[in-house]
């Protein structure tokens, strides 16, 4: 299984890293990460090795987001996600990224109807330690999620 995301050690938040091979691919996998990390349930899908897995995606959002540098992007990213999240029960495992630049994203969210989360909801995406850099060909973005 390639390297995703993985959770890192936080006193009192949720901090995550964030892999990809693509900056789409980056932008997917801390989407994914993000909604991981509060282990959702959901009718219909399974958890496997601490994930949730679904074989449908039916539900989609999309976005369509400017920011002024491509970390902050990320982040707004993710926190708009996290917004539709919560007006409409949902938790998004992936997108269809249709453009992507360092200061735009326009996006389909896919994700399912949510029953519960095992976690506290993430009350926001923060600023606080972020880092979006490449290493040896790959994109990583460290995020903290407040909780």
């Amino acid at each position: 299984m390639k390297k995703d995301f993985e959770f890192l050690s936080h006193t009192a938040d949720i901090q995550m890293r964030a892999y990809g091979k693509t900056k789409e691919e980056l932008f997917c996998n801390a989407l994914n990460g993000m909604f991981q990390s509060i282990g959702p349930h959901a009718q219909g899908c399974e958890t496997k090795n601490g994930r949730l897995i679904c074989p449908q995606l039916p539900e989609k959002q999309t976005v369509d987001i400017r920011s002024t540098q491509f970390d902050l992007l990320l982040v707004d990213f993710l926190s708009e996600a996290l917004y539709f999240s919560d007006i409409h029960n949902q938790a998004y495992f992936d997108a269809e990224i249709h453009e992507l630049t360092d200061t735009h994203v326009r996006a389909t969210l896919r994700g399912v109807q949510i029953e519960r989360f095992d976690v506290v909801e993430i009350k926001a995406v923060t600023y606080h330690e972020l880092e979006v850099k490449q290493v040896d060909g790959v994109w990583q973005a460290t995020i903290v999620f407040d909780i």
